[in-house]
């Protein structure tokens, strides 16, 4: 809800919102602040995500040709073509892995002994990737989304960074329960 707002406040001052769903990155999820991975989804229900983020979207944003009508974009459009040992030869070489597992989402589930796979560590740099090919593609510059994706957003506009571009990232807090725990999508929120 956070960042449907903060879209359509963008759109009302003449910004061009780029919704990015997330196609190719949702075949492995991203580590959580979870004790275990996210389950892996199938093409059909990534699919019926994809509709559903943007039937949910239309109510608060207007999507169109207009200069600031809102586009969506599928990252699975340009990550489910990349050549993986070209990506890690162009773009692994900006990544250090000592800063990644600094990062709060790594480093808690490391502290707590808990499974972190290759492919959810991989999220990271899809991520970031997702903001150069975004930055290239339609000049966008800043990259926002709830805290929980901070170190992904920051990761990103490092990677910008190392292309001579500037971008920007900004994250809100989450909305939550009474007890804290992340209200979403994904915990039946």
């Amino acid at each position: 809800l956070m960042q449907i707002m903060i879209l359509r406040m963008l759109q009302k001052h003449g910004h061009k919102p780029i919704v990015i769903v997330g196609g190719g990155t949702s075949f492995i999820g991203d580590p959580t602040w979870k004790d275990e991975s996210r389950k892996l989804m199938n093409e059909q229900t990534i699919e019926q995500n994809k509709i559903g983020i943007q039937t949910v979207l239309k109510h608060f944003i207007k999507f169109g040709d207009g200069s600031s009508d809102a586009i969506m974009v599928d990252n699975a459009d340009w990550l489910c073509n990349l050549k993986y040992i070209e990506f890690l030869r162009d773009y692994g070489q900006y990544f250090s892995v000592n800063r990644m597992l600094t990062m709060d989402n790594v480093k808690t589930r490391l502290e707590r002994e808990q499974n972190l796979s290759f492919l959810e560590f991989n999220y990271m740099l899809l991520q970031s990737y997702d903001f150069l090919y975004l930055n290239n593609t339609y000049n966008c510059q800043i990259q926002f989304g709830g805290s929980d994706q901070w170190a992904n957003i920051v990761m990103g506009v490092e990677l910008n960074r190392r292309f001579n571009k500037e971008t920007f990232g900004l994250t809100s807090p989450l909305l939550t329960t009474a007890n804290g725990t992340k209200m979403g999508k994904t915990v039946g929120g």
